[in-house]
């Protein structure tokens, strides 16, 4: 981890902030927490995704467990949701959320004797994924919700979600649809960024970090913490197996992404684009440059200060 944790931020937070405050307004952005921005967020950020975020139409962070950034770090999370699969001897998954596709994608090649579903809530995403996956005998994708999963679904060997549950607003309501979806025996996979415990804590710049990138990804009402999902899925009668702090895994994706938001707040022609832009699609701008703080605390190096986010992986099984 050395590399990731030596590399100096572009800026200091104080520094950060206020290039966010004169370009888009701190209260401007804020204004939004609570708000259902969700559809025009994805909407108008699909482009981001697919040209900046990771060239690929992956919508979830990288992991890098040797602290280096590389491209191959977006397919971290799938290799773990492949070793489930084989674990289990699975023959049905469920991706929630599913996106434009990447995962789904990435996993069906491996796996041909195994049914893939991926179920996201915007039409267009699932557009785009039927598209890219027309080569795939064995992969569909479904316009829906997690909070209401089809009944058709249901038996599920795997169920994941990657970066998408952050978005659920009654946790017990949505682990009964997960715990109802899956087969016995089944495993469920979910990796996202979670308030820690002693979010309130942090000190406040690093807190306003938080809600900045929070509400810029759309997560307005705020991410939910490790122990709320490992009690709802408790509740739901699934048993959970594993609860892992990734964080240090992302911090050199995390810093990517900051350093190319930086050269947008340091440069007159990007920050010229907020004009031209669709308001949704550049404030991932703002995410960018302040995810760090917000996992590793406002000083140069991780740890120097008190964080507020923690990016994990929480896994659980339904009994037979």
């Amino acid at each position: 981890m050395a590399h990731a944790r030596t590399t100096p931020f572009a800026m200091p937070l104080s520094e950060a902030l206020g290039h966010v405050d004169r370009v888009f307004g701190i209260d401007s952005i804020l204004a939004d927490e609570g708000r259902d921005i969700l559809k025009p967020y994805y909407l108008q950020s699909e482009p981001g995704y697919k040209r900046v975020h990771s060239q690929k139409g992956c919508m979830h962070m990288a992991l890098n467990p040797d602290g280096v950034y590389t491209a191959d770090g977006y397919l971290t999370q799938i290799r773990d949701v492949a070793y489930q699969i084989r674990q289990v001897q699975a023959s049905r998954v469920l991706e929630l959320g599913s996106g434009m596709g990447f995962n789904t994608i990435a996993l069906a090649p491996d796996h041909a004797h195994v049914h893939f579903t991926g179920l996201d809530l915007m039409a267009h995403h699932v557009r785009t994924a039927q598209k890219d996956a027309a080569h795939l005998k064995n992969a569909a994708f479904r316009q829906g919700s997690y909070t209401d999963i089809p009944a058709d679904l249901r038996g599920a060997d795997v169920v994941f979600g990657l970066e998408t549950l952050c978005y659920a607003e009654d946790l017990d309501a949505v682990a009964a649809q997960i715990a109802a979806a899956m087969a016995p025996g089944g495993r469920f996979v979910m990796y996202d960024g979670f308030r820690r415990a002693d979010f309130d804590a942090a000190p406040e710049n690093v807190q306003i970090a938080a809600r900045l990138f929070e509400v810029t990804t759309a997560v307005t009402g705020g991410f939910h913490t490790i122990e709320a999902w490992d009690a709802a899925l408790s509740r739901a009668g699934l048993v959970v197996l594993r609860r892992d702090d990734l964080t240090d895994q992302s911090i050199a994706g995390m810093r990517y992404l900051h350093n190319r938001a930086a050269k947008f707040f340091r440069s007159w022609k990007y920050r010229a684009l907020k004009h031209v832009m669709p308001k949704y699609l550049i404030r991932n701008a703002v995410a960018g440059l302040v995810g760090p703080y917000m996992i590793e605390g406002a000083g140069p190096k991780s740890g120097d200060t008190r964080a507020a986010i923690t990016y994990s992986v929480l896994m659980a099984e339904k009994p037979r």
